[in-house]
């Protein structure tokens, strides 16, 4: 006689914005035996319904979504399951967006430039209780250590937004003049405003006068 052995298989949520790199992330990890993508969401908000109303072993999400950050969705996700592994994929490397997700204590960070066996690995290593970061975040973590109150630079990019924000461009103008979508340049206001401290356009347009950017 041949019985039948149901494998528990692990049950994750994939979290992105980009309906090509969900679906792409969706069918590399669909053939995995042991883990199962038991849903998927597009935005902040329908992540956040799927947590309560599913339960899930491996949260994967993104850090920026359209109306909620990835970390607004961790929090969520703690709160609701304290056993919950996260594993951040995103194209954000800044070190302050590192520190706020270490903070918040996540298993994995994982770059969407990195090869798919990264996250095979991450999801390896979160699952036997371990953390695991790529690289790029691994050399990050080590200059933190090295340098922990060393502020995090502003990029080339977001220096040219910073101007064009003190000349008062919209985010449409702004989005326009340097050829990104105005998603992108909203993403960079954010990295600007935690990486000069400031919480407002008057005190980030100060900082940009104080430091001989305007």
């Amino acid at each position: 006689m041949v019985t039948n052995l149901t494998v528990n298989k692990s049950q994750i949520l994939l979290v992105d914005d980009h309906r090509i790199l969900l679906e792409g992330t969706a069918s590399l990890l669909s053939g995995l035996e042991d883990y199962e993508v038991a849903a998927t969401a597009s935005s902040g908000k329908e992540a956040i319904a799927l947590l309560k109303s599913q339960e899930f072993d491996i949260l994967v999400t993104d850090y920026e979504l359209p109306d909620f950050s990835g970390l607004d969705i961790i929090r969520v996700a703690h709160a609701i399951n304290p056993d919950i592994k996260v594993i951040v994929l995103s194209m954000h490397d800044e070190p302050a967006v590192v520190r706020e997700l270490l903070q918040a204590n996540i298993d994995s960070f994982v770059l969407k430039n990195d090869a798919h066996s990264s996250l095979l690995r991450a999801l390896e290593k979160v699952s036997a209780g371990k953390k695991y970061f790529s690289d790029e975040i691994s050399e990050i973590l080590v200059r933190q250590l090295n340098s922990p109150e060393e502020k995090s630079e502003l990029s080339p990019r977001e220096t040219e937004i910073i101007k064009l924000i003190v000349r008062d461009f919209s985010t449409k103008q702004i989005a326009e003049v340097l050829f990104i979508s105005e998603k992108t340049v909203d993403t960079h206001r954010k990295n600007i405003l935690r990486k000069t401290g400031c919480s407002s356009l008057v005190s980030l347009v100060n900082y940009a006068h104080a430091h001989h950017l305007a």
